[in-house]
């Protein structure tokens, strides 16, 4: 068995940091290029805008603690910083989670109230409004993630640093730390598909004028979907083969948890794959993304940003058409 569990983490340090060292200059680059660009237009900021930017901050967040994961996985699971700053690298991992599901969750409803209830309250909520909403947001996240703080995370060992492990002592904060794992994904979730459904439905009930806006809201959620689907899924998949072999038989937890800490992997992903629902979720985002793309030689073609160039340039394509047959005349 022990010979089995060395093999385990020789495997994880050989695939996992390259995998995260990818993960964090994708998420660097299409963050950083997310972020100038929110900071360009932010006097046509709005509630979904505000949402998006809480979630770069969260990306962010990962990014810089991902590092130290690397270098612990190179050493084959080994922590050579302190316990203490043991403890801060895992609550910034978990804290990103949750700030991850917690702010895609807003954006769907923000969009939900805003297609679904256009008259609510909600969905003509302010900016002054939305960033007390992200503050509230933020301290549930913290308070729901402090708990990190007083597990034990060393296994067998006083070099380790997981935050997931069956040598949690049975008390209440590793119990809290396993029912917070599946709830803030499944409550999200159902949040999420009943946003999507009521979305599709509206948008079957909107006349033509009206679809391109309802349309674009189901692409935001349909993205919000795959990435629920590709970032967190594998974990709770993962986790619920551990929790089932653990009641079954003890044989086999280890490799269980082997394969969960590399499922991680795609929850780390959510920091890479985030700038893609920004494209979705704002035309202005996508246009600018363009120009930046197409300013460093990415792209050869340049598409104009904004209702107002689109509005000029369908114009003077209007004069060039009706040029011949004024000169006729």
């Amino acid at each position: 068995m022990s010979n089995m569990t060395n093999d385990g983490i020789a495997t994880l340090s050989v695939i996992l940091p390259p995998i995260l060292g990818v993960e964090i200059v994708i998420g660097l680059i299409g963050n950083g290029i997310a972020l100038g660009i929110f900071c360009s237009y932010r006097n046509h900021w709005t509630s979904s805008t505000l949402y998006l930017l809480n979630l770069i901050i969260a990306d962010f967040l990962l990014i810089t603690n991902l590092p130290f994961r690397v270098h612990y996985y190179l050493k084959n699971e080994v922590w050579i910083f302190t316990k203490t700053f043991c403890h801060i690298n895992l609550f910034m991992l978990a804290m990103n989670r949750t700030a991850s599901i917690i702010f895609l969750t807003a954006i769907a409803m923000d969009r939900y109230f805003k297609v679904v209830h256009p008259h609510h309250q909600l969905s003509k909520i302010s900016i002054s409004c939305a960033a007390k909403v992200a503050i509230g947001l933020w301290l549930t996240v913290i308070l729901m993630n402090s708990h990190v703080f007083t597990l034990e995370h060393s296994q067998n060992k006083n070099n380790s640093c997981q935050s997931y492990n069956r040598h949690f002592e049975p008390r209440a904060a590793a119990t809290w730390h396993t029912m917070l794992f599946f709830l803030e994904f499944v409550l999200s979730s159902g949040i999420i598909i009943f946003c999507i459904c009521n979305i599709i439905l509206k948008l079957k009930q909107r006349k033509l004028d009206q679809r391109n806006k309802v349309k674009r809201s189901v692409k935001v959620l349909v993205v919000i979907v795959l990435m629920f689907t590709i970032c967190f899924l594998p974990s709770i998949f993962m986790a619920i083969a551990g929790l089932i072999t653990i009641k079954i038989s003890s044989k086999h937890t280890r490799t269980i948890e082997l394969l969960l800490h590399g499922s991680f992997a795609f929850t780390y992903l959510n920091s890479a794959l985030d700038p893609v629902l920004y494209c979705f979720s704002s035309q202005v985002f996508l246009n600018r993304c363009k120009k930046v793309l197409c300013q460093a030689g990415w792209f050869q073609t340049f598409v104009t940003e904004g209702p107002n160039e689109s509005l000029s340039r369908y114009s003077e394509q209007r004069m060039k058409t009706h040029q011949p047959s004024t000169v006729r005349n």
